[in-house]
Formats: C-alpha cells, sequence, structure tokens
C-alpha cells in the first residue's frame, strides 16, 4: 500500500475512534480491533471492482465500510456515498475532507430516493439487507446500464439470500471468501436483469 494512502486511512481510524465517543458508529465491541474488522475487511473490496467502473455508489455507508476506504485507494474513481442518518453523513464528511476526498459527494437521503437520480456503474454494501432487496435498490441503475456490477459483503446466511433474489430476477454471481472473516464472503452481482 502507499505511504499516502496508508497515512490517510490511519487518519480515518483515528477520527473514527474519536467521533465513535460521541455518536454509534459501528458496533461498540468492534471498535478496539477496528482496524481488521472495518479497515482491512474494506480494503480486501478494492479488488473485485471491475477495471471500466468510473462511478461507485456505497449504499447505507453508515461509517464509511466499504465505500469510503475504497475512495481513499482508489481517487481515480467518483464515489456517491447515501446514508439516511444525518449524524453520520457530519462524520463521513468530516473524514472526507481530512483525507482529501476530492472524489467524494456524500448525499444524506433515503436510498430508493436517490438512487434512480445517479449515473453509476457499480454499488457497494456491507451489514445493509438482503440480496434481493438490494436488487430491488439498485434497478433504475441495472435496467439501463448492463455492465451495473454490485459488490457485497455478506454474511453465513448469503446462500438462502441467493435462492430468494432467483425467485425474481436472473443475474450471475461470484462468491469470494472473505480475508477477514471465515463465514463471510465477498459477493460480486451482475447481470442482473426480471426474469
Amino acid at each position: 500500500m502507499q505511504p499516502n494512502i496508508q497515512s490517510q486511512l490511519e487518519k480515518y481510524h483515528a477520527l473514527l475512534v474519536q467521533w465513535q465517543n460521541k455518536i454509534n458508529l459501528v458496533s461498540p465491541n468492534t471498535i478496539d480491533d477496528a482496524w481488521n474488522r472495518h479497515f482491512v475487511d474494506s480494503i480486501q473490496v478494492e479488488k473485485f471492482i471491475p477495471s471500466n467502473v468510473q462511478t461507485i455508489c456505497d449504499i447505507g455507508s453508515g461509517a464509511g465500510f466499504p465505500g469510503l476506504v475504497l475512495a481513499i485507494m482508489r481517487p481515480d474513481i467518483q464515489f456517491e456515498m447515501i446514508e439516511s442518518d444525518s449524524r453520520k453523513c457530519a462524520f463521513l464528511r468530516n473524514v472526507s475532507r481530512e483525507t482529501g476526498g476530492n472524489n467524494v459527494t456524500i448525499h444524506t437521503s433515503r436510498i430508493e430516493d436517490k438512487i434512480s437520480e445517479m449515473n453509476i456503474d457499480c454499488v457497494t454494501a456491507r451489514a445493509l439487507a438482503s440480496l434481493k432487496m438490494l436488487v430491488e435498490y439498485t434497478k433504475p441503475q441495472w435496467e439501463n446500464n448492463p455492465k451495473f456490477t454490485m459488490v457485497l459483503h455478506k454474511g453465513q446466511q448469503y446462500e438462502s439470500e441467493l435462492e430468494e433474489a432467483k425467485t425474481v430476477y436472473n443475474f450471475d454471481y461470484d462468491a469470494c471468501p472473505s480475508e477477514t472473516n471465515e463465514d463471510a464472503i465477498i459477493l460480486i452481482v451482475s447481470n442482473i436483469d426480471h426474469k
């Protein structure tokens, strides 16, 4: 990892610890191991971003994982962050300012109210909703962009989520083991269409 990226991520980590005392950004029992649980967990997603991606939307951004971490790692890509909690958005804006995030736009909004206005190639999400729900949220994007891809953190229930989503939608997917949690995977979903 380049030294400037490492130092920006370390600054982000310090801000997370500082702000966690004021607002609940991540589960309190993960804050002592936040570097591995949140940062390294987000860093691993970078290699799954398709090479042709110009704009990524991180939905339900929360404390910025994985979207804000990826934005620091990939200044060549534009990132749109959607989060409905205004306090979390204040945190995201602060981190973005402090780490020089010129490629980040933060939207205080519900996903369904904002996503149709955007023009994005890829969506990231972590611990947000079922796969079926995520496909429904992103419908305005995949209906108009055949190259649209989702890169998602998923837990032990991912197989049942796949089955549920397949009852309504057609799609291709790859399930790659997580480097940070043996019970989790990174799910890459593409070629989404109605049944």
